[in-house]
């Protein structure tokens, strides 16, 4: 029988679950990670655990960093499984002993089948998905370095539990999707405030120009971290060309999530992981839903079917350019930098 949590319960219980099957589980599910932005990555080392907690699989991480991007979490490299790996399933029994969660190709969970899994493994009640994410991103420690990093940004720029994170996610998110409208963010802005009188606003964006398109409501401060340095591109290829930004990069990008994580609420968009993890993070805390907006990160496109027609032929066209030009992918000049 599952009993309802309080706040701290069900992040004890994912804790406490993980820390017996790492120690403990004869089967393992194997995180295959792919070159992506950082919060992706992180996003696939949390849904790792989410299988293991509904499988009763040991998590296996084969990397201890996330190319191109440096260390953020502290542990060891586990060596990578021998033989052939299957993809996790959560629809069928599967009595291999190694199973993988393959980001590249990894389907949506689907949460009627995940969430009374995990209920039933850790005898406590499920909230919803944000919760049991920001539950098991917690179980992931960063390094020391990282973690007193991380805190000294929070103390600098006050970021806490009286703020409102909000993610304006640009750089290159247009490649994948319309932007969302900074008037879509500004609205659920005002929408938490009346709500939630907070006292002041946590702005993370990859773009210099973010703190123009936000409108902070009367007597709420803004903090925008004017020191941080905006590339506003797609950060994990420019790291590929620039490796000796990967540690900066790494500090910046998991600074962001940490203090967006840090915030009372947030608003952001369901296709941006800085903002789903944060969402997480602030649900796993017991914050009512009420304060935490993600966007539908097609918005844009589906209020024009001008735009949506465009960003269709776009998809089509990255699709094809990886079929004919298998070597520009991030996987081949990635493995063409190492050798």
């Amino acid at each position: 029988m599952t009993v309802p949590p309080t706040d701290a319960d069900l992040v004890q219980a994912v804790a406490a679950r993980l820390d017996r099957l790492v120690a403990e589980a004869p089967r393992t599910v194997v995180f295959l990670p792919y070159p992506c932005g950082l919060g992706g990555q992180i996003s696939g080392r949390v849904h790792t655990l989410l299988l293991a907690l509904a499988l009763d699989r040991r998590p296996v991480f084969l990397r201890s960093d996330d190319p191109p991007y440096a260390q953020t979490f502290a542990g060891e490299p586990a060596p990578a499984p021998v033989g052939t790996v299957v993809p996790a399933r959560l629809d069928a029994a599967q009595d291999d002993s190694v199973v993988c969660y393959d980001a590249a190709r990894a389907l949506p969970f689907d949460d009627a089948l995940l969430l009374p899994l995990v209920s039933a493994k850790l005898a406590v009640a499920v909230p919803d998905r944000l919760a049991l994410e920001g539950a098991a991103l917690a179980w992931l420690r960063p390094t020391l370095a990282m973690a007193t990093f991380c805190e000294s940004e929070r103390e600098r720029l006050g970021v806490g539990g009286h703020c409102l994170g909000v993610h304006l996610r640009r750089g290159d998110k247009a490649v994948e999707t319309a932007f969302v409208p900074a008037a879509e963010l500004n609205r659920h802005i005002a929408r938490i405030q009346e709500d939630w009188p907070f006292e002041a606003l946590f702005l993370a964006s990859d773009s210099p120009d973010a703190a123009a398109e936000i409108e902070c409501p009367p007597g709420v401060a803004l903090i925008f971290d004017r020191d941080e340095q905006r590339f506003n591109n797609a950060n994990h290829k420019m790291l590929v060309d620039n490796p000796a930004l990967a540690e900066q990069e790494t500090r910046s990008a998991y600074k962001n999530i940490a203090l967006l994580s840090a915030c009372g609420g947030i608003v952001g968009q369901d296709n941006a992981h800085f903002a789903t993890l944060a969402a997480g993070a602030i649900r796993a805390r017991g914050v009512p839903p009420s304060r935490i907006a993600l966007i539908d990160g097609r918005v844009a496109e589906r209020a024009s079917p001008a735009v949506s027609a465009l960003f269709a032929v776009k998809k089509r066209l990255r699709a094809l350019a990886r079929r004919l030009l298998p070597h520009w992918t991030m996987e081949a000049r990635m493995k063409r930098r190492k050798g």
